[in-house]
């Protein structure tokens, strides 16, 4: 049974590829290294189809790929624009997207709240997560990290008074 919660949306179908289906997709985050026989999520109508990748060729960001059951122009041209996911299980370990889900504890406020998404800056990782109903974005910074629990899926943090106020 597909687990919506598991699934990272890494890029999108941009455009289609010659006439036998094949799509290009346009990567949005380098968290993957697509291979053959890999499966990718595309978002129809808000379903999450999994599809079997057949080949791939091309660039690292932006790398044709060939679907099961994609063998048309009309078929390929039907998901351009769409979303493309994998499932956090097929992550690296040391991906910066493998703390997508943890818990945010604070040392003086308790749960802050699960973490929903990940960006890799130049300067920190930058996580999302939603704190009495806003959107909030905390720097993963060394200073402000009391520890992290793997096993409990928990991040244990010291921020400065006010950074949630932001």
């Amino acid at each position: 049974m597909l687990n919506k919660d598991r699934l990272i949306s890494f890029g999108y179908v941009s455009r289609p590829h010659g006439y036998k289906g094949d799509v290009q997709i346009t990567l949005e985050r380098k968290i993957v290294s697509l291979k053959r026989d890999d499966f990718v999520f595309i978002q129809l109508q808000g379903q999450f189809i999994p599809y079997k990748i057949t080949h791939l060729k091309g660039k690292t960001d932006t790398p044709v790929v060939g679907l099961e059951f994609i063998d048309t122009f009309e078929k390929a041209q039907d998901i351009v624009g769409s979303p493309v996911f994998t499932d956090q299980e097929v992550l690296p370990e040391d991906s910066e997207l493998s703390f997508l889900g943890y818990e945010l504890i604070d040392s003086k406020i308790g749960s802050i709240g699960k973490v929903l998404d990940v960006q890799e800056l130049p300067q920190q990782l930058m996580l999302t997560v939603s704190f009495q109903g806003e959107e909030k974005y905390i720097p993963l910074v060394d200073d402000f990290i009391d520890y992290i629990s793997q096993e409990n899926q928990e991040i244990w943090l010291n921020l400065p008074d006010g950074l949630l106020d932001l």
